[in-house]
């Protein structure tokens, strides 16, 4: 796709009606000016081709097929900022996976999902990108913005996100904070 030595901003995994993709194009039809950004839409899913005919103007819009599992870590480490987007009410009920994978990979997130849940919580504390409010284009594409205006800001939130699973969601920080639960439940 001639990405290199370009600001890549990912969204990876489902291409579904539960994400709210058309914040994507809004950011990309906002940065469409900027031959240096490009927005790559990783995935599969039943909204895909919808999708793919909505950002048929914009030619900063890269379809790419879903990668196999064991590419994962890779295509994380693929982008310079990551998007997870989703309609007012799913993040209440759900904390994708994926926000981990973008945490451990080092790469900041702008996530659109609803105030107080897991998900923004979890990148707000971790300092490692923006929540915006689900389904708003121009907070959406204001955070977007943000991250690749500014590098080294971005680059700082993605090392902290970094931190943050290192401390809190590996196998070693996991362990520490069980041992310290029955250290507290065992009154030592």
């Amino acid at each position: 796709f001639g990405l290199e030595g370009k600001t890549v901003v990912m969204y990876a995994g489902n291409v579904g009606w539960s994400q709210s993709l058309d914040l994507v194009l809004a950011a990309a039809g906002h940065l469409a000016h900027d031959p240096d950004v490009a927005f790559v839409i990783n995935g599969g899913g039943v909204a895909r081709e919808q999708l793919r005919a909505d950002a048929a103007g914009l030619h900063n819009v890269h379809f790419v097929d879903m990668q196999p599992a064991e590419r994962l870590a890779e295509v994380a480490a693929a982008a310079d900022v990551h998007v997870v987007p989703l309609r007012t009410g799913l993040a209440r009920s759900s904390v994708p996976s994926k926000l981990y994978t973008i945490l451990a990979a080092g790469r900041p997130v702008v996530a659109s999902v609803d105030r107080g849940t897991e998900v923004a919580r979890t990148v707000v504390d971790a300092g490692a990108g923006i929540a915006v409010p689900p389904d708003d284009a121009e907070a959406f594409t204001k955070a977007v913005t943000s991250l690749v205006e500014r590098p080294a800001e971005a680059e700082a939130m993605g090392a902290s996100g970094r931190r943050f699973v290192e401390r809190w969601a590996s196998p070693a920080g996991v362990a520490a904070a069980y041992e310290q639960l029955f250290a507290e439940l065992a009154g030592t």
